[in-house]
């Protein structure tokens, strides 16, 4: 009996963790690039905004301001929310393919959420929040 209850524990414990690590952007690094058209509207820049690297634990990392948080993807979202004592930034994109040949993604945010507890104090997140004023963002893996 102790063998068969050991044997549908390791079971469970398997397919757990087959279910829990289907993330496809793990281990990844991606550039998220505002989309700027020069001004005869021939070709675009592309500035970046922040670079993410994101790891297991749906962790995430603007490697650009060195700040760290937690991201979400489900079906066409990505939400990453960073957040300390003071202050929290949430980003949802919504994601599509990019017909960008050297873009993974096209991405416009559907929801930006800044919240800060004390605004006497410095600011981590805020001008980053500003950068995502923009729509429109490319999505360019590195």
């Amino acid at each position: 009996m102790k063998k068969w209850l050991f044997f549908l524990l390791l079971l469970v414990v398997f397919l757990l963790s087959a279910c829990s690590n289907n993330d496809e952007l793990s281990g990844k690094t991606f550039d998220i690039s505002v989309v700027a058209m020069s001004p005869n509207d021939t070709s675009a820049n592309y500035t970046p905004v922040m670079t993410l690297e994101f790891s297991d634990g749906n962790k995430v990392k603007n490697t650009r301001d060195d700040e760290e948080g937690v991201y979400e993807l489900k079906e066409d979202k990505l939400v990453i929310l960073f957040k300390n004592e003071n202050e929290h930034l949430e980003v949802e994109f919504t994601l599509k393919e990019s017909d960008k040949e050297f873009s993974e993604y096209s991405a416009e945010i559907s929801d930006l959420d800044f919240q800060m507890v004390d605004s006497t104090q410095v600011s981590k997140y805020k001008g980053l929040y500003q950068k995502l004023w923009d729509n429109h963002f490319e999505i360019i893996e590195r």
